[in-house]
């Protein structure tokens, strides 16, 4: 029995380690983008345990999506004995379809909002992911036309590159499932115990591909997020991520639009300090040392996370 579940368990530890890499990576490209430089090393280092509490709301919300999707079908048409695709009504699948497109819109927005602009509060103010979207919410309060327009340019720009990709992936996926897949199955079949180094070439070949695409997706995320810090900290000062020396503005609007020597002025309501997963615990739980605190560099914030994750 374990024999015949362990390519699922594989698959599952693949996506999960995938996963909490990706989520390091979002923290990596938001920290690389404030400070125009890139020491993977510190910045990974710094990042370690919010990216296990941004990959656990990610797996939230797609849980969430499937979960609302699978109470409908289960209302609908039942869970003990469902009818045959003939039996259900033209009403059925017409609610079905429509709860698993809504579902996969909130997912969307909710993902691309979480993306753009809680990881980079989650980094700069030191918050979990639920304290993130507190703050992010009450920052954009009164702003939710800019955020609209932000998505609606998002959607139209992952759309184009959407289409490129596809073509590009159409062709590399066509080559590379001639070439890895098939001769893979010919290998296999030739010499079974070579299935560990078809497998291996195969995951190679996919982690390959994924590189290539993000080396063509990565002008596009970095005009969509430094739009997103340019947004933040138009709406709220505090949340000004962006240095004059990145933006090219002048000193004098360093106090307004840049950097700023604080935080936050308004008290916190206490409940983001006890979000899991929040790193303020140590660094700014009460609330006049977060009214005052300074902002800090990469390198600097770097070295307060490892001194806050070592006393804790």
């Amino acid at each position: 029995m374990a024999t015949n579940h362990w390519p699922t368990a594989i698959a599952l530890l693949l996506v999960g380690v995938v996963g909490y890499v990706a989520a390091v990576a979002e923290f990596v490209f938001v920290a690389s983008l404030r400070s125009g430089r890139l020491p993977v090393r510190s910045y990974v280092r710094a990042n370690l345990r919010r990216a296990g509490w941004l990959m656990a709301f990610r797996a939230a919300l797609i849980l969430g999506a499937i979960a609302v999707v699978a109470a409908v079908v289960a209302a609908t048409v039942g869970i003990t004995q469902p009818p045959a695709a003939g039996e259900l009504t033209d009403s059925d699948i017409l609610l079905i379809g429509v709860t698993a497109a809504v579902a996969a819109v909130g997912w969307l927005v909710t993902s691309t909002l979480t993306n753009a602009f809680v990881v980079p509060i989650m980094q700069y103010e030191h918050r979990g992911p639920l304290g993130a979207w507190r703050r992010f919410t009450r920052a954009i309060s009164g702003h939710w036309t800019a955020v609209a327009v932000f998505l609606l340019v998002a959607v139209v720009i992952s759309m184009v590159v959407g289409v490129a990709l596809f073509i590009l992936s159409f062709f590399a996926m066509t080559i590379g499932g001639l070439l890895l897949v098939g001769g893979g199955v010919l290998v296999t079949e030739s010499v079974p115990a070579l299935e560990p180094v078809v497998a291996a070439g195969v995951i190679a070949g996919y982690l390959g591909y994924r590189y290539v695409v993000s080396l063509i997706r990565a002008p596009v995320r970095s005009y969509l997020r430094y739009y997103a810090l340019l947004l933040l900290g138009d709406v709220e000062p505090s949340l000004a991520m962006i240095t004059d020396d990145l933006t090219g503005g002048s000193d004098t609007t360093e106090g307004s639009s840049a950097g700023t020597a604080v935080v936050e002025t308004e008290p916190d309501d206490g409940a983001d300090n006890s979000n899991p997963g929040d790193d303020t615990a140590d660094s700014n739980a009460g609330g006049d040392e977060t009214a005052t605190k300074p902002q800090v560099g990469d390198d600097d914030e770097t070295t307060a996370d490892d001194e806050t994750a070592t006393t804790e």
